[in-house]
């Protein structure tokens, strides 16, 4: 990336940082100033919960890069579901009450006998009693609407596959050490949206012995961009799930950069509804679709590396044979292999279907913690999988 990229993308993560701080200290005047006298053991209590939800937020947008240890991992990620949402909510609330004081300003304002310029301190100092119970009923409004917000957005997912579920059977597209990340073992749909068939699509990012996706970490790394040739995924050979015929085989987009920093993703999530107004080659990138049968169902890889897909359409291929590597291109924030079962071959309106993995074994706790053999299961959020071979038989 050009130095002037850069120094956009440090800006933008200037701003951000900026805009995060005046939000928490807007949330302190609110929350907590407006609410409790001073010196009360609210505002005490009050400040010392801000300053803690402002330490979480911190940690939040900067962690995730650090990759720390799984299990500081396994704390942040259920954390960082409920609180990011509920300060999204929380603040549109509490700017939505500005609105009603205001309102309620002007209407005291011309009922007071004397009005003042203002209007009259009503809301202000001159009826603490009345402005304290004003702010307060502000304040449990506005936790109400964000509690109802984040529970709301908990409550879209239809649940998650469970264990037994029917599926269709396919065998890990790699070898080695993968993580699994959105998973619908966790919800589904599984990236948060049905569209392009990915309602059950899972995403496989490439490991290392300590679980890590990449050894390098510089400032980039948690302010900006970094090149996709420094992680482990980068290049690694993407295989045939199972036997089949090659229904698409797409290549010649660009991998671009990747991000790991929070603050990066920004201003690339801003340009998703760009790309999916362009279709689905701007969304999965280079990629790979299988028919499994003469009817289906269609098995999709996507993200692949450019210039890396070895196969063509109406080619047969079998299960285990190299297709392409790994890449970073189309709608992908870091090198990783997603893939989908579908019940068409037009990624434009395929629906998703479930799929269960062949034989592999699952580090569901990181690296060190004790490992288990599945079979016809789909991996568990964050878990890290390695395919195994078939067993033998007698």
């Amino acid at each position: 990336m050009s130095w002037t990229g850069t120094a956009l993308l440090l800006l933008n993560a200037a701003l951000i940082l900026l805009a995060l701080t005046a939000v928490h200290r807007y949330l302190f005047r609110r929350l907590v100033k407006d609410v409790s006298h001073e010196g009360s053991p609210w505002r005490h209590a009050g400040t010392g919960l801000v300053w803690l939800l402002s330490a979480t937020t911190a940690v939040l947008l900067f962690a995730g890069p650090a990759e720390p240890p799984f299990e500081i991992t396994r704390v942040l990620t259920p954390a960082g579901e409920v609180w990011l949402p509920l300060l999204m909510y929380l603040t549109l609330a509490l700017l939505l009450g500005e609105l009603v004081r205001l309102l309620l300003r002007l209407g005291f304002a011309r009922r007071a006998a004397t009005p003042s310029p203002e209007g009259p301190d009503v809301l202000g100092g001159k009826d603490p009693s009345r402005r304290l119970f004003f702010a307060r009923t502000v304040a449990i409004g506005a936790a109400a609407f964000a509690s109802a917000g984040v529970a709301a957005g908990a409550g879209g997912d239809s649940g998650a596959q469970r264990p037994g579920a029917r599926g269709v059977e396919l065998s890990l597209p790699f070898t080695g050490l993968w993580r699994a990340r959105n998973s619908p073992a966790r919800r589904i749909p599984s990236h948060g949206t049905e569209l392009f068939g990915s309602s059950h699509a899972i995403d496989f990012i490439g490991v290392d012995e300590r679980h890590r996706t990449a050894d390098h970490r510089s400032w980039r790394t948690f302010f900006a961009t970094e090149p996709p040739e420094l992680f482990h995924s980068f290049g690694r050979p993407v295989l045939a799930p199972a036997a089949g015929t090659v229904i698409a085989a797409h290549d010649g987009e660009p991998d671009h950069e990747a991000r790991r920093s929070q603050l990066a993703l920004v201003p690339y999530m801003l340009g998703q509804a760009a790309r999916v107004r362009r279709g689905a080659n701007a969304i999965a990138g280079n990629h790979v679709i299988i028919s499994l049968s003469e009817h289906g169902p269609y098995v999709a890889l996507v993200h692949l590396r450019s210039g890396s897909v070895q196969v063509s359409a109406g080619q047969r291929v079998v299960a285990g044979q190299h297709l392409a590597s790994c890449g970073n291109s189309g709608n992908s924030t870091q090198p990783h292999v997603h893939m989908q079962v579908m019940d068409s071959s037009d990624l434009s309106v395929a629906r998703g279907m479930p799929m269960l993995f062949r034989r592999f074994r699952e580090w569901p706790g990181g690296p060190g913690g004790d490992s288990r053999v599945r079979e016809l299961a789909v991996p568990d959020e964050e878990a890290v999988v390695e395919a195994l071979p078939a067993p033998a038989r007698d």
